[in-house]
């Protein structure tokens, strides 16, 4: 029998799978306030603070869009039905183009509230519905430096250009190693002059739209952070 005190309260509404097991229903809805804080958590905040992952949106590429749909029709294709009842699903499972449907699903489920990263609307979303998130853009989340300015920063760029070859020299202090890490072009010239080479320039802006695959562990981001960056700049 429910206590009426309980019923009075409002508890007893939670599910009736609570009874019983009354005590952790009650201290999740009234003392948890962590808790409460995973239940009414959007897709959408959760992705802000991912390390590798980027929600896809109607300003993602065509080339994203594909990307991500190839990955749902295929863990769907041989189902009896698609796990998001996607309108048109069966007809488009031998196409290569994302379609509308498909799109608006994934932009729709963004706002659902989950627990945390390990729930499964997130897990899916994560799978179907992301692109890989770039270096320069996880850079973004860096509060002591930033990427250099394509244009603007010529005293930055040779800076960090002469932090990468500082990396570089030989154990005796003077002389620089017959290869680099980037294997940039004219290194065996360019190592040796302190005016900015426009190869090593070029290879920063390159590695910085490259695909982050373990966040910031990842190695290719150490090096850009530490070659590319220069101190962040106060607003």
């Amino acid at each position: 029998m429910i206590n009426p005190a309980l019923a009075k309260s409002g508890i007893v509404a939670l599910s009736a799978g609570c009874v019983g097991a009354g005590g952790y229903c009650i201290y999740r809805f009234h003392n948890s306030h962590e808790n409460r804080t995973e239940l009414t958590t959007s897709v959408s905040e959760l992705f802000k603070k991912s390390r590798n992952k980027v929600l896809l949106t109607s300003s993602s590429t065509v080339e994203e869009w594909n990307s991500a749909w190839i990955r749902y029709r295929d863990a769907n294709k041989t189902q009896v039905s698609d796990v998001w009842n996607i309108s048109g699903f069966s007809s488009k499972t031998t196409e290569s183009n994302a379609f509308q449907e498909f799109k608006n699903t994934c932009e729709s489920k963004y706002s659902l509230r989950v627990k945390g990263t390990e729930d499964i609307n997130y897990k899916r979303i994560q799978d179907w519905c992301t692109r890989p998130k770039k270096i320069k853009e996880l850079l973004m989340d860096e509060k002591e430096v930033e990427f250099i300015p394509e244009n603007g920063a010529d005293s930055d760029w040779k800076a960090s250009w002469n932090t990468y070859r500082e990396a570089h020299k030989e154990s005796n202090g003077t002389s620089y190693k017959a290869t680099d890490t980037w294997t940039l072009t004219n290194w065996s010239n360019d190592k040796g002059n302190d005016t900015l080479s426009t190869n090593f320039k070029s290879k920063c802006l390159e590695q910085a739209k490259k695909d982050i695959v373990n966040g910031k562990e990842d190695e290719l981001y150490t090096q850009v952070k530490s070659w590319c960056t220069r101190k962040k700049l106060t607003n």
